[in-house]
């Protein structure tokens, strides 16, 4: 790579060639404005708003498809420029609406951002604003409003470019142009509200999450997506405890910036349905409210007395679980078969830009913790079927909703003379259970994961848990102490540090070095999506 030397706004500033302007200023901290600029998307350059003055030009540049030269001297906040950006400002508000009030974008909107950076002014226009449709439904997953669209046209080069599907266009001309679906389009695939998240104002918003809430009284927590493999970084938004939607984070070595809808609502299904908050033992009127000593020893009593034994795991449980879960279930009984639930779907060509067909997001890591028996999921399942198991103990997962056939795995259950069940909700699988176990959701937990290429990442609480349902973690080492193993760590980043000497390929690896990112098992790097 060859070095360019220039100067912007009197810093010295060292970059590379082939670089532009607007990405040399974002290198050393000068932020200059934009709005159809995107690092992942071509160069438009119809939004003007990134204007600069280039010494030696007589007139202002664009920083977003101005190339960096040796010697180039570029000031970004001089009269000249500032002027001009007052003058873009003014010109998109000329019929914008003043819905900010209602408007889902408030508080997290361009507009009103720049407005009070470059603008700041009452509105110097005389005649009634221009009207735009309102409201149009353009999939499932995104509505638009052509009143606030500002024409920057994020979205038509994201279908055109990311997804090659195609269903937006810029239509008609001058000030009439607007936004539109083609004839009986609709915007529905797999990757269709990432239009939503790049959009700078709101003419797209996300339909799941319209006037929920508004975005300021949002708690955000840096965490992983819990609907694949992949391990897609997300920032998970809270309100009064409870998830109000998924946003994704920045990783160029997993998912770019981008998230599937599939992972982006998959939070519902996974949080959804009447909490387990006592745990439960089965009498002979059926399940019973039970204390947690009580439970946790008639699980103890339960996996002892019965051999062979089964251990199923959910894949969306962590690496520190996993470890727990399998060292657990080998002090109980010398030979038990652990496996992760899997679960694998075909996927089209468009999923494949970010999803993966496994379904759990941690089967990687859970098999490196121990939960494998080298036979396989199905492998498991097909003996389970058969009779071969007397007990089992299943961990976040029903396995009864999960098959083609719900009444042949019932009564597969229902024949073991020992089952132990460990989940959120009292599930057609718990049900079964002679013990139920109430425990916590990906977004109460912290841990880690290892998505499909390797790369071990954080997983961190969102939410708080309803009292009487404990961590996973917890559960374990309460009944690994109530087995007689003493144990010197009790905190997920303990735990994994602990693991850590134990499971080969993690061995150099540290909780804190981890980080919001993530670390590549073997030092490499995950090729980028």
């Amino acid at each position: 790579m060859d070095p360019v030397k220039l100067n912007i706004d009197g810093k010295e500033v060292i970059t590379t060639k082939g670089k532009t302007v607007i990405q040399a200023a974002a290198d050393v901290g000068i932020m200059i404005p934009y709005y159809c600029y995107h690092p992942k998307l071509s160069i438009a350059g119809n939004c003007r708003m990134c204007l600069i003055e280039i010494e030696k030009m007589p007139k202002l540049q664009i920083a977003c498809n101005t190339q960096v030269a040796e010697g180039m001297s570029v000031l970004t906040q001089s009269p000249k420029v500032l002027a001009a950006r007052k003058a873009v400002m003014e010109f998109l508000l000329i019929n914008h609406p003043v819905d900010c009030p209602i408007c889902d974008q408030a508080g997290e909107c361009w507009l009103q951002d720049y407005y009070m950076e470059h603008d700041l002014q009452a509105s110097r226009f005389e005649a009634r604003k221009e009207h735009d449709r309102k409201r149009e439904i353009f999939g499932p997953n995104v509505v638009f409003d052509g009143e606030r669209c500002i024409k920057c046209t994020r979205c038509v080069r994201f279908l055109q470019e990311i997804t090659h599907t195609n269903e937006l266009a810029v239509v008609n001309r001058g000030d009439h142009s607007t936004i539109a679906a083609f004839p009986d389009t609709v915007l529905d695939n797999p990757l269709s509200a990432n239009v939503v998240d790049i959009c700078p104002v709101g003419a797209l918003t996300d339909r799941d999450f319209r006037f929920k809430v508004r975005v300021w009284y949002l708690q955000k927590t840096p965490s992983i997506c819990p609907g694949c493999s992949t391990g897609c970084n997300t920032s998970v938004e809270t309100y009064q405890n409870r998830i109000a939607r998924f946003k994704p984070r920045v990783n160029e070595a997993v998912n770019s910036h981008w998230l599937c809808d599939e992972g982006r609502y998959c939070f519902h299904d996974l949080t959804a349905g009447e909490r387990l908050t006592t745990p439960m033992i089965r009498q002979e009127g059926g399940l019973v409210p039970a204390t947690w000593e009580q439970a946790l020893q008639a699980v103890l009593n339960g996996l002892r007395s019965t051999k062979p034994l089964a251990g199923i795991l959910s894949g969306r449980s962590t690496n520190e679980e996993a470890f727990l879960f399998a060292r657990l279930m080998k002090k109980l009984t010398g030979e038990p078969i652990l496996e992760v639930f899997y679960q694998e779907r075909e996927l089209t060509d468009v999923q494949k830009i970010l999803m993966s067909p496994d379904r759990s997001p941690n089967f990687a890591g859970a098999r490196d913790m121990g939960m494998n028996s080298n036979g396989g999921f199905d492998s498991l399942m097909d003996k389970l079927l058969a009779g071969v198991f007397s007990g089992a103990y299943i961990v976040g997962e029903d396995l009864v909703e999960s098959k083609a056939d719900p009444e042949q795995i019932r009564a597969a259950l229902q024949r073991l003379s020992f089952l132990a069940v460990q989940d959120i909700r009292m599930t057609e699988t718990a049900k079964l259970a002679h013990v139920v176990l109430p425990a916590t959701h990906f977004g109460e937990k912290e841990g880690t994961y290892t998505n499909r290429k390797g790369r071990v990442q954080k997983l961190n609480a969102a939410v708080i848990p309803p009292e009487g349902a404990l961590q996973d973690c917890e559960i374990f080492i309460r009944l690994l102490e109530a087995a007689g193993e003493k144990l010197s760590y009790s905190t997920p980043s303990a735990i994994f540090d602990a693991l850590a000497k134990e499971v080969p390929g993690y061995r150099e690896l540290s909780y804190a070095a981890i980080g919001v990112q993530g670390v590549q098992l073997g030092g490499g790097e995950a090729k980028q999506q």
